[in-house]
């Protein structure tokens, strides 16, 4: 018999987009008693029927190979996660193609970070579809026209601006974009926000009292930035427009400082 051999997969950036979809799946579904072997299924491309025909010593060496899908925190590249093909405002609009942020959040200004955040919260929270397609909204916006990186104006930003005000007109255009693709930008972001959450550990903290205080809600980013900055940032309104890590790094530094001088007292 002739000797196949697979790449498979040891992360989640080294997943194919039909893998990452398919694993989504997996992973979003009910609690299944044979899911590490349908992960592995998944990873190698072999049939269950082989699969199960192999030794018990031998698939007991395969299944670890998934393992990652649980351990790992899901910090997708951009590459990875989808475009998302919205429909026309009519049946006679060809569908627009609408553009997600960029890895690690690094182009998310705080404004957009604060209406995700919450809507994705929201649905952890609540699991009602209408959070996730507000959240997908806020992160995912039409190019602006003729952007280009030789504008002068040029912000490493594709997307057009966002605008709270048009997410009620939005949304309803994203409730027909693929569940499983709904999902990928849900792993990516969420893997996003615990690298934020590592990375600026005090300003998490403060945001996870709200869980403590007032369960099923969202955090309040607006108290956040009024405990941690005394007011040094201005409003949220005003910081709306800074970019997301800036004001995070700010947020940590003030806390760090705080902290440092009621050591002192």
């Amino acid at each position: 018999m002739a000797l196949i051999t697979k790449e498979v997969p040891s992360n989640w950036n080294e997943l194919r987009r039909r893998q990452l979809l398919d694993v989504l799946a997996l992973v979003y579904a009910a609690p299944q008693p044979d899911r590490r072997l349908q992960l592995l299924r998944v990873l190698t491309g072999f049939r269950l029927p082989i699969l199960t025909s192999l030794p018990a010593d031998v698939l007991a060496q395969l299944l670890p190979l998934v393992d990652f899908v649980d351990s790992e925190h899901h910090l997708l590249t951009e590459q990875l996660l989808p475009t998302l093909g919205v429909p026309g405002r009519h049946f006679t609009e060809r569908p627009t193609m609408w553009h997600g942020p960029r890895g690690h959040l690094r182009n998310v200004l705080f404004g957009e970070f604060i209406f995700a955040d919450t809507f994705l919260v929201l649905y952890c929270l609540h699991h009602k579809e209408k959070y996730l397609d507000q959240f997908l909204t806020v992160l995912y916006r039409p190019a602006r026209r003729d952007a280009s990186p030789d504008d002068a104006d040029w912000n490493g930003d594709v997307r057009q601006a966002f605008n709270e005000h048009q997410l009620e007109a939005r949304t309803p255009r994203v409730k027909h974009v693929a569940a499983l693709e709904k999902l990928a930008v849900l792993a990516w972001y969420r893997g996003c926000r615990q690298q934020l959450a590592q990375e600026f550990p005090a300003v998490f903290v403060a945001a996870e009292e709200d869980a403590a205080t007032a369960p099923k809600k969202a955090p309040d980013w607006s108290r956040v930035l009024r405990k941690l900055s005394g007011g040094a940032f201005g409003t949220v309104a005003q910081t709306a427009s800074q970019p997301l890590r800036l004001v995070l790094a700010e947020m940590q530094d003030a806390a760090a400082e705080a902290e440092r001088l009621k050591n002192l007292k």
